[in-house]
């Protein structure tokens, strides 16, 4: 077949406003890289072979998504593995997280954890937190997956708080924990975030706006000065209200990203 380029091939489905069905998809492929519809399906055909794209079904309808069968950059420092696969990257800036994907949030399908890593990319590489917030607790609130969590404590956080309320995110979050050798550095804890506690340096929570905004005080209570928050869970048209409260606490917004109508955010504290 005609070579193609695979990067623009996936930029294609990672862009998408919506999922993209396996006809959408070569439909897009034709018309964006210029090609036949036989020549579209068989690039759709070559992704699913090197599990570059899987299919998903939700209820009743396949749409291709990114797989994570093999081990993916979802940043350029952050790259995320299954768990059987050995993978190991020659540079020592690339973090290499090691997921089981169940059922709780957190597989690095959806835009918001993409966003939350890639945050956390921005924080670390390119503001570069002052090393008294490294060796303060980080917290990941809503843990799911347990995969923010793990980022943080990689990249240089001493130790991080893991939060769920969910039963089956608490079991997952502390197998893919144990996966990345980490127990020791993150307790996962069955219950919200209590307003009392030490502070907190670098604190995570994908979530939903109405729940960000309703916790802001408690984030703003426990943050240590000079902290940061970092958030997904935003929709676009709601990230100007979400500012607009965090800076009533005098939180600062000091990065923005958004991917398919989601934003990303970190906030500085004073």
């Amino acid at each position: 077949m005609t070579p193609f380029d695979r990067e623009a091939v996936l930029a294609i489905l990672d862009n998408a406003d919506t999922r993209l069905t396996a006809r959408a998809y070569v439909r897009e492929i034709k018309d964006q890289m210029q090609v036949s519809v036989t020549e579209a399906k068989a690039v759709l055909k070559t992704l699913v072979h090197h599990q570059d794209v899987t299919y998903q079904e939700i209820f009743g309808t396949t749409s291709v998504i990114r797989s994570f069968q093999k081990p993916v950059h979802i940043t350029d420092h952050f790259l995320l593995t299954p768990p059987d696969i050995q993978c190991r990257s020659d540079r020592q800036d690339v973090h290499v997280i090691r997921l089981d994907p169940g059922i709780s949030f957190g597989s690095g399908h959806h835009p918001t954890t993409r966003l939350c890593l890639a945050a956390l990319e921005h924080l670390f590489f390119h503001i570069r937190p002052h090393a008294t917030l490294l060796q303060a607790p980080g917290a990941d609130i809503g843990t799911g997956s347990g995969v923010l969590a793990i980022a943080l404590c990689l990249a240089g956080v001493s130790r991080c708080l893991a939060f769920d309320i969910d039963p089956n995110a608490v079991s997952e979050a502390k197998k893919n924990i144990d996966l990345n050798d980490l127990c020791g550095r993150i307790p996962v804890l069955a219950q919200p975030m209590p307003e009392n506690g030490p502070g907190l340096g670098i604190v995570c929570a994908n979530l939903r706006t109405p729940t960000l905004e309703t916790l802001a005080p408690l984030f703003r209570q426990r943050m240590k000065p000079g902290g940061f928050l970092v958030f997904s869970g935003i929709r676009t048209w709601e990230a100007d209200t979400l500012k607009t409260c965090f800076t009533g606490y005098r939180l600062t917004p000091v990065w923005e990203k958004m991917e398919k109508n989601w934003v990303g955010l970190i906030f500085a504290a004073p």
